[in-house]
């Protein structure tokens, strides 16, 4: 905690999100409405007649932005009193505190996945429905705030509302240009986000020529004069593309995959592919060099044109020479960098819908507020969580509505006692109902799932369908993946062991695994679990949907399989890359950015022995280093067996 709150400077945001959060709690709590004069008195004191009323007005439109609408009843703000609308809070006993748990679990990989638009919206989402701030009883990594976040949601507001866009745009030349475009939908791809958008040209929206816009590479955008109609033939998923197939199409190439092929990129290439004969699929192509590097990763043989074989050969032949290199020790690791550099200060309209967040959280007697806890939950440094939690502490000092806080040994709050002065949970705004009801849809929860309905029913704003709040809609997954993703996250959150048959690529059937859940995450359209696999004694990442017959079980002692003979195949790696390009054109699963030197990006990654890594590697040979020997020679080795 802050120990001398008289020392502390408030800025200007600071002190509004403080004003909102008293209100929050005195309008959650009034038994009746309040009268004018009794707000004036309690959070005003201050202001004359006249600025009370309009920075009152201000005040009630930013609560709405937390999703509080606020009502008046009598003749005119002078004479009027106040009251929370009933429609303001949600309904959270319709929601188990288990299935609550689990949907925080599953959305957290979408929370710091930069290819997902409304990550933002969903951070307080998940924040409103899992509001247990006091114990991190789900596995979750703080997210970092990405730049951008204006931009992203001024797009999502003019695609939401078929309002165009003006906007400045860097292509990847450097090339800045203005342009007023119609966004007609979005998609992420390789931690990045696209919108797909029709261009305007003298007011005229030419619907039959979208273009792809990568939102990192919008440098600013605002609403524009008029408005678009989407094409009804027009789906964005006919727009999703592979990593080297961003832009126009230079060319069109013929791929064979094989047997020994990466399967997954292989699906991923069967659902863009233009025609599909005797296997040999056939491909549209922005970057020939980037098509050469994913057919290199994939394990994919070319076969035209003749620039994309040539492009493939070269750096196979580079691939088969590749050398260990001492890679640069990083001088400045990423972890001991300033929160500040990374991240920035959070804006007023954040810091508002943080506290208004944290004080509904208090809702019961023994509710906390932890500052490990708000950290990881809201994406903030330690230092940064005591201080919000200090301006909770403060917010309603001296007023009828005060909350009956205790500080606690873990360095936070406790609401100690309930004398009928408590936090209420509040529903969604419509744009969070717009980010859950997204990952839903990712997720695969179809839409008669009693846990979608009962999340909908107890969080989503009153009166707007979940069609209405639907932003896209991806293929769901299988009744039976569903059950294992919830089983996933359940035994995360209780640290305990699963027992599941697997069906591994490299072998036939299934067989038995005992794991330990860390993680779940999700990569395109499939989910995967990272855990540790006791048989093995080593870490292995496991795919949902080639699991079954999950269970929870007993964990093994480790020593009945030391006495095997068992020996853990992984290691840690690092490797520097001389050139950031690899890393939006591949999955680096678990790969940890140790920080820059010498113009490289170090970073550290898992190798669990197999081709994946070294394929991989041989794609981006002439611009990657390790030097890790062994490495380096399964390099070469695969790059001489040209695969097929």
């Amino acid at each position: 905690m802050v120990e001398d709150n008289e020392n502390v400077s408030l800025t200007s945001d600071d002190e509004q999100a403080r004003r909102l959060c008293a209100l929050v709690v005195a309008l959650s709590n009034a038994r009746s409405p309040i009268p004018s004069a009794d707000i004036h008195a309690a959070y005003y004191p201050d202001l004359a007649d006249d600025a009370f009323r309009r920075k009152f007005s201000r005040d009630r439109e930013k609560l709405v932005e937390c999703g509080m609408v606020v009502r008046s009843v009598g003749k005119d703000d002078k004479e009027a009193s106040w009251q929370a609308d009933a429609t303001s809070f949600a309904d959270s006993a319709l929601l188990s505190e288990d299935d609550a748990l689990m949907l925080d679990v599953l959305g957290t990989q979408f929370v710091d996945d930069p290819s997902f638009a409304h990550r933002d919206d969903l951070r307080f989402a998940l924040a409103k429905i899992d509001h247990a701030f006091g114990t991190l009883s789900a596995a979750r990594i703080a997210p970092q705030r990405r730049d951008g976040a204006k931009v992203l949601q001024t797009m999502l507001s003019c695609l939401a509302g078929g309002s165009l866009a003006r906007i400045t745009y860097v292509d990847a030349k450097g090339a800045r240009s203005e342009r007023v475009v119609a966004p007609y939908g979005q998609f992420g791809l390789r931690d990045n986000v696209y919108f797909v958008c029709a261009q305007v040209t003298d007011g005229i929206v030419c619907e039959h020529d979208p273009r792809f816009f990568r939102a990192d590479r919008i440098e600013k955008a605002s609403a524009a004069k008029g408005g678009f109609v989407v094409p009804e033939d027009f789906s964005v998923g006919d727009f999703i593309r592979l990593p080297f197939q961003i832009g126009p199409t230079t060319c069109h190439a013929l791929l064979l995959p094989s047997a020994e092929s990466d399967r997954d990129m292989v699906l991923d290439l069967e659902r863009c592919a233009i025609s599909n004969q005797d296997g040999m699929l056939e491909v549209a192509v922005s970057s020939v060099e980037d098509a050469a590097r994913w057919c290199v990763a994939a394990g994919i043989e070319p076969r035209e044109p003749k620039e994309l074989v040539s492009a493939w050969h070269d750096i196979l032949s580079r691939a088969a020479q590749f050398e260990a290199r001492d890679v640069p020790e990083v001088a400045t690791p990423v972890a001991k960098r300033s929160p500040k550099a990374r991240r920035g200060r959070p804006g007023g309209a954040n810091e508002m819908r943080e506290l208004v967040a944290l004080v509904s959280s208090l809702s019961h007697e023994g509710a906390a507020l932890t500052p490990e806890v708000v950290s990881a939950r809201l994406g903030v440094t330690v230092e940064r969580a005591r201080f919000l939690i200090n301006l909770v502490l403060t917010a309603c000092t001296d007023t009828s509505y005060q909350l009956p806080l205790s500080l606690s040994d873990a360095d936070g709050v406790v609401l100690s006692r309930s004398h009928g002065v408590a936090g209420r949970p509040i529903r969604l705004t419509r744009g969070e109902t717009d980010a859950l009801v997204s990952v839903l849809d990712e997720l695969g929860f179809p839409a008669d799932d009693p846990l979608r309905l009962e999340v909908l029913a107890a969080f989503a704003p009153v009166g707007i369908t979940e069609e209405q709040a639907r932003t896209h809609v991806d293929d769901a997954l299988s009744q039976d993946d569903n059950e294992v993703l919830e089983a996933c996250s359940r035994t995360i959150t209780s640290g305990g062991t699963l027992s599941f048959m697997y069906a591994g690529l490299q072998r036939k059937g299934r067989e038995k695994r005992i794991v330990s859940p860390q993680a779940l995450r999700r990569s395109g359209d499939l989910w995967y679990l990272d855990g540790h696999d006791h048989a093995r004694s080593a870490q292995r990442t496991f795919r949902i949907d080639r699991m079954s017959d999950v269970r929870v079980v007993p964990t093994p002692d480790a020593q009945d399989h030391a006495d095997a003979g068992v020996q853990k195949t992984e290691r840690q790696v690092k490797v520097a890359f001389l050139d950031r390009a690899p890393l939006d054109l591949f999955e680096w699963p678990r790969l940890e950015v140790l920080g820059e030197q010498d113009g490289a990006l170090v970073a550290s990654l898992p190798f669990y022995g197999g081709v994946w890594l070294p394929r991989h590697l041989a794609a981006c040979s002439d611009v990657v280093i390790t030097s890790d020997g062994d490495l380096a020679a399964l390099v070469r080795k695969v790059a001489a067996q040209r695969w097929g």
